[in-house]
């Protein structure tokens, strides 16, 4: 699942308008519904405060982040040479 879509399943479930969770976040509803779409991007400082107004775990969003982030890195790349890649920079973090 995407960050947009979970976004908007929430939404829809607290029954809040993507007017308001717009507003309440600062920015404009057409940019909230390109995010649900996932055509556009949010930034962390965002995130929370949707974290926030939907009671959602930051974590998780930030999983989300993060994950469509490295996704969007390796796009070209096979899922062996990923594993490999992050196998490492995990390595280097000594966990």
């Amino acid at each position: 699942m995407t960050i947009g879509e979970t976004i908007k399943i929430n939404r829809l479930e607290k029954d809040i308008s993507q007017k308001d969770l717009a507003k309440k976040i600062g920015v404009d509803v057409s940019f909230l519904c390109k995010v649900e779409k996932n055509e556009k991007k949010l930034s962390l400082d965002k995130l929370e405060l949707i974290s926030e107004m939907l009671s959602l775990e930051l974590n998780e969003l930030k999983y989300l982040y993060y994950l469509e982030k490295v996704t969007a890195s390796f796009v070209n790349e096979k899922d062996a040479f990923i594993v490999e890649i992050l196998e490492k920079i995990i390595k280097s973090y000594h966990v």
